[in-house]
């Protein structure tokens, strides 16, 4: 796997964590029923190269733009939620939805079939995306719940899934 890519996850993965909170819908795009989310894969402890990070990407911008303008409005900023391109394409990143995965449960990269190459995110979105989700990972583990998934126990049992 490789840090700053898009992957789809196994169907398997969302059954065996089903009770975290996993976003779990399937997008249809241009009309096709695509597979799970396609999410950012980055890393947040070098040390531990089993264990990547999965950001999910939806295409329900208006949604999550609406969402995002409240959070500012109220706040200041917005941790939760960016925006980014794929493909051309305005797509919401979605830290609230962050969860640890290992290679097992990665059913595939996105390719962009015009092209035949893994898609690549644009290094400042990288860095925002990044910075977010390092926030909430660090949050979590002081054992305070941040965002929709129960990603700490997800991490616990990855752990163990590893002994």
């Amino acid at each position: 796997m490789e840090v700053g890519k898009l992957y789809f996850i196994k169907n398997s993965f969302y059954e065996i964590f089903l009770d975290c909170n996993l976003l779990i819908n399937k997008e249809i795009i241009n009309g096709k029923l695509h597979g799970r989310p396609c999410c950012y894969a980055f890393q947040f402890d070098k040390k531990d190269k089993n264990i990547y990070w999965m950001i999910p990407i939806s295409s329900k911008v208006k949604k999550y733009e609406e969402i995002y303008n409240k959070y500012l409005k109220k706040y200041g900023k917005c941790d939760n939620i960016s925006f980014g391109y794929v493909l051309g394409e305005k797509k919401a990143f979605l830290p609230q939805n962050l969860f640890p995965i290992t290679k097992k449960y990665i059913d595939g990269i996105y390719i962009d079939k015009n092209t035949g190459k893994a898609i690549n995110i644009a290094n400042d979105l990288m860095a925002e995306l990044n910075k977010k989700a390092r926030k909430k990972i660090r949050y979590n583990q002081q054992g305070k719940k941040f965002g929709m998934t129960d990603i700490m126990k997800i991490y616990n049992e990855l752990i163990k899934e590893k002994e």
